[in-house]
């Protein structure tokens, strides 16, 4: 399984004291005025399948794009090439429509311990895929790895169960502005490096 999974899809989940607690990533974060559409929505599936576990708040809720690293302590010249590649990236705001929900494998039971599998809803393809690939290609070329699957998603809860794809109403948001992320894994505190408008090339 790849990094852009493990990342993506919450394998492992953070122990309390992860060896690598700085994370960097890129992604999409809703505006505060659609918060509460994808909330209630979060609700209204985690009610609809029994799920009980971790439930997000509303002002985490994201698409991840792409999957930085995770490291011991994060270096300058980490975060000047991660902000160096968001520089490049040039594109309008679109529409981000997601049409399904499902939990993804997630952490399998393990030593006495239940699975602990991520239930997201699905994202259309779309400009959405475009932008995660143009992002690789900045990372590169700013010495950065980046995987090249990717699953556009937006994490709404953790769970022991597992849930089959379902179609739901789809329920859409626009993408305004890219955002590099330092993620303090094991504290649930997430820092801005960057924010860069999604607008077209001049």
């Amino acid at each position: 399984m790849s990094r852009q999974q493990e990342f993506d899809f919450g394998i492992p989940i953070p122990p309390l004291q992860p060896r690598r607690p700085d994370r960097v990533f890129f992604a999409l974060f809703l505006q505060a005025k659609d918060r509460a559409a994808f909330w209630s929505l979060q609700k209204h599936l985690c009610d609809l399948n029994g799920i009980t576990g971790s439930l997000l708040l509303k002002e985490r809720f994201h698409v991840s794009q792409r999957h930085v690293g995770d490291y011991k302590r994060l270096r300058s010249k980490i975060e000047f090439a991660a902000k160096r590649a968001g520089q490049l990236v040039e594109m309008p705001a679109f529409e981000v429509t997601f049409s399904y929900a499902v939990s993804f494998p997630g952490r399998p039971a393990a030593k006495g311990r239940p699975p602990w599998r991520p239930f997201v809803l699905l994202a259309d393809d779309g400009p959405v895929c475009e932008l995660s690939r143009l992002i690789g290609v900045a990372m590169k070329a700013n010495g950065l790895k980046s995987a090249d699957h990717f699953v556009p998603h937006m994490t709404l809860a953790y769970d022991n169960s597992f849930i089959p794809r379902q179609p739901i109403d789809p329920i859409s948001f626009v993408a305004r502005e890219l955002v590099l992320v330092h993620s303090l894994r094991g504290l649930t505190i997430y820092k801005d490096l960057n924010r860069w408008p999604l607008v077209a090339a001049p």
